[in-house]
């Protein structure tokens, strides 16, 4: 049993805390290929073209058609233009309309293909009316060249009007055309699928071209092979009331906030008094999902966190004793993936004006040590 802690620095606990796997800067899909992100007004998108090789069950997405094969399709399938792996290295892969489609899903999760609607959103933030948006062709007259790559790098000269001001990073990744399976305009032209049916056989697309600064929008065969980018699933808004206690306490960070200084969320608490643990407790200013700190508060209280809720945390386990903390909502430690067997059982410690006791449920906003016995990855989900 961990003897009760009167004063901070008895702790001689030891214990290295990775940063857990969340954040805004980048996202994974299912092969570990690491995408970097952009805030576009209310909407978070991928800056890189998709080039997944698998759905996010595991499956496979078919590749490698010949030409004939490839115009004759009705199934998903991607392609590497002109069958050059460097091409998928800088370009990203050229997918059919099915496998955008596909209920397996090849965006990353909490990530979806974008729909014709949300496209509209860009380019109306972008400076597209309404009318425009909604209509068919080249619109607008600046929004592709505020969603193009600047400079000649990549897109033929001229690459009118790029400029990249919205940091989209838009590249002329070609296509597959439907009808004969032939590769087309790399360099030139970037196509890009929305997952918006418009019938049968065609779905809504978006088309940039290196010598307009305009944005097309167009209905294609959903046999194409087109370009693919993501945005960020809506996240759900939530508010949460954490109580603590006069003196020391272990708290934790329940919603993904816009500001996670811990002056703002705990208003009420002791100025310099946020410990992180990392080897030796560090002076800290701001709080990191599934880390624990300490706290120190003068009287009884609480507070009111809101943010966007977090319904499932990767958190990265030295062995030993680690200050961890959990989601948005209570979690029972029987309900935690550990798909390794890491966690030692009746380790896990809450801690209370009245000294430490075992814990069973994981309480959004506050503070648990865990102790593992190697070094490995534990998930939260909330049900």
């Amino acid at each position: 049993m961990i003897q009760y802690i009167k004063h901070l620095y008895a702790v001689s606990l030891f214990v290295l805390m990775v940063p857990v796997i969340w954040g805004q800067d980048t996202v994974t899909d299912i092969d570990g290929n690491v995408y970097q992100t952009v805030q576009i007004g209310d909407q978070l998108w991928m800056k890189e073209n998709l080039k997944v090789t698998h759905y996010n069950n595991g499956d496979e997405i078919p590749t490698g058609y010949s030409n004939d094969d490839w115009a004759n399709l009705s199934t998903g399938a991607y392609a590497v233009y002109d069958d050059n792996e460097s091409n998928a290295n800088t370009y990203g892969n050229l997918y059919n309309w099915y496998a955008v489609d596909d209920s397996r899903a090849i965006a990353p999760e909490g990530w979806h293909v974008s729909t014709d609607d949300e496209i509209k959103e860009l380019e109306m933030y972008l400076g597209m009316s309404q009318e425009e948006a909604d209509s068919w062709g080249w619109r607008g007259t600046d929004g592709g060249g505020k969603l193009k790559e600047a400079g000649i790098a990549h897109w033929a000269s001229p690459n009118t009007g790029a400029t990249n001001e919205s940091g989209f990073t838009a590249l002329p990744g070609g296509s597959r055309f439907y009808n004969d399976g032939i590769y087309q305009n790399m360099g030139g032209l970037g196509y890009f699928w929305s997952s918006s049916e418009d019938d049968s056989n065609y779905a809504w697309t978006r088309l940039l071209s290196y010598n307009f600064s305009g944005i097309h929008r167009g209905n294609y065969n959903k046999r194409s092979g087109f370009s693919v980018r993501c945005v960020k699933d809506d996240t759900e808004t939530g508010t949460i009331l954490v109580p603590y206690s006069s003196g020391w306490n272990i708290v934790g960070l329940p919603l993904d906030v816009e500001d996670a200084s811990y002056s703002i969320l705990f208003p009420e608490s002791i100025e310099g008094t946020l410990y992180s643990f990392n080897g030796g407790y560090n002076l800290a200013t701001i709080l990191t999902h599934g880390e624990g700190y300490w706290l120190r508060f003068a009287i009884d209280g609480n507070t009111t966190i809101t943010g966007n809720t977090i319904n499932e945390l990767t958190i990265s386990l030295n062995e030993g004793w680690n200050l961890i903390s959990g989601i948005s909502t209570p979690l029972n430690i029987t309900d935690i993936q550990d798909t390794d067997g890491i966690i030692i059982f009746g380790t896990v410690y809450g801690f209370t004006s009245g000294g430490y006791s075992n814990e069973e449920i994981f309480e959004p906003g506050k503070g648990y040590w865990i102790r593992a016995n190697n070094s490995g990855n534990i998930i939260l989900i909330s049900e």
